[in-house]
C-alpha cells in the first residue's frame, strides 16, 4: 500500500507541472496518456476550472464535466479497464481519484460549493460512487 500511495503522490506531482495547458475562459485541461486504448471526454463551462489527467495502461476511460467556477479535478489511473466519471456543478469543488489495478469504477457528483472528494482504489474490480449536494461536504474512500 505504501508503494501505491507513493505512486499516487508521484502521479499528482507529475500531473501538476510540465504540461502546456489549453486555456478557455481561464480554465485549463492537462492530459497525459500512455498505453493503449485509453480515452478521455468531457467539457468545461464557466471560469477558472482545472482538470488534470494522467492515465497509463490499457482501456482506461475518463469522463469529466465542470460547470461553474474554480472547480478542480485531478485523476490518475494505472492498470487496465478502469473507469472514472466526475461531474462538478457549482464553485470551488475538488475531486481527486487514483486507481491502480484493473476493473475499477468511480463516479463522483458534486452540486454546490466547497465540496471535496478523494477516492483511492487498489487491486481489482472495486466501485465507488459519491454524490454531494450543498456546501462544505467531504468524502474520502480508500479501498485495497
Amino acid at each position: 500500500m505504501t508503494k501505491r500511495i507513493a505512486l499516487l503522490a508521484s502521479v499528482v506531482a507529475f500531473t501538476l507541472g510540465g504540461f502546456a495547458p489549453a486555456f478557455a475562459g481561464g480554465s485549463t485541461v492537462n492530459i497525459e496518456q500512455h498505453g493503449w486504448f485509453n480515452s478521455l471526454g468531457g467539457g468545461q463551462h464557466g471560469r477558472k476550472n482545472r482538470l488534470t489527467v494522467y492515465q497509463d495502461g490499457r482501456s482506461n476511460q475518463i469522463i469529466s464535466t465542470q460547470d461553474g467556477s474554480k472547480n478542480r479535478a485531478v485523476i490518475g489511473q494505472t492498470g487496465n479497464r478502469n473507469s472514472v466519471d466526475t461531474y462538478q456543478h457549482g464553485g470551488r469543488n475538488i475531486v481527486g481519484v487514483a486507481q491502480f489495478g484493473s476493473g475499477h469504477r468511480a463516479v463522483t457528483t458534486q452540486d454546490g460549493s466547497g465540496n471535496a472528494v478523494g477516492v483511492i482504489q487498489a487491486g481489482k474490480n472495486q466501485n465507488a460512487n459519491v454524490t454531494q449536494i450543498g456546501a462544505g461536504n467531504v468524502s474520502v474512500i480508500v479501498q485495497d
